[in-house]
């Protein structure tokens, strides 16, 4: 009898996938008047053990992924868009002009560990074409009655003058903030003179460089100034100053842009 050939295909596939495979090869031939068999197996050994590597490594990620998704973790299911606010954040800003960029610029200047206060500054219009921060100029005078006002317009000089130190980026030109020194100047008729003088001195008190000025003395520094009616006048000596709409813009852009 000739030689025969016959192989066997066998699937074992526990843990709902396939485990390895067996080939089992018979061969039978007829020698001297008698049948001799031949059989060899493979038991597909190193198939089963790269299974199990592949299944330890698929657990061990389906284990960190659960402990990441635990409460306080920022794992997420779903893809990150970078364009999405963060899902969580300590304090809400609505409104992003410079009031708004302010208040979290400070609140993270202030913040005990860096990154411990988290702040989300919310803008409906980010190419802040129609805020009114833009549209605008903004003014600088410490000529106020309550001491709390001088003081922060006095904090808000010295953070315009010293701009680069608080809002220069590394390898950028340095801010210019143009400022126009073009004064800033009260006038008072005769029954509200006593309140330009009230405030004056709780102006002087609270630090701020101002100077009152009779009629007369008023004519000689501003000749285009009408005095009719005018009994007194309040002048700002140190930071009469105006910004002007492109500075802001600028401003609020390195601030955006600021750690």
């Amino acid at each position: 009898m000739s030689a025969m050939w016959r192989r066997l295909q066998v699937k074992v596939g526990p843990a709902r996938g396939l485990l390895t495979s067996t080939q089992v090869a018979r061969r039978s031939t007829w020698l001297n008047g008698q049948l001799s068999l031949c059989q060899s197996f493979s038991t597909g050994t190193s198939l089963r053990n790269d299974f199990f590597k592949d299944l330890e490594t698929h657990m061990e990620a389906m284990r960190k992924k659960a402990v990441d998704a635990l409460p306080g973790s920022s794992w997420t299911p779903l893809e990150i868009n970078p364009n999405l606010p963060p899902e969580r954040a300590d304090i809400v800003i609505v409104g992003g002009g410079v009031v708004g960029w302010s208040i979290a610029y400070w609140l993270k200047q202030k913040e005990m560990v860096r990154g411990g206060v988290r702040v989300l500054v919310v803008e409906k219009d980010p190419t802040y074409s129609q805020a009114s921060t833009v549209l605008s100029a903004g003014g600088i005078r410490q000529q106020f009655s309550l001491p709390e006002n001088i003081h922060l317009s006095l904090a808000s000089a010295d953070f315009m003058r010293n701009i680069n130190d608080h809002l220069g980026m590394l390898n950028e030109d340095p801010i210019d903030l143009q400022f126009n020194h073009s004064g800033y100047l009260f006038l008072a008729s005769e029954a509200v003179a006593h309140i330009m003088e009230e405030n004056y001195s709780t102006q002087r008190y609270a630090g701020a460089k101002v100077s009152l000025l009779s009629p007369t003395q008023l004519k000689e520094k501003f000749p285009w100034v009408n005095t009719e009616g005018v009994v007194l006048a309040s002048y700002d000596l140190e930071e009469p100053n105006r910004l002007e709409r492109a500075t802001n813009q600028k401003l609020l852009e390195h601030k955006r842009h600021c750690p």
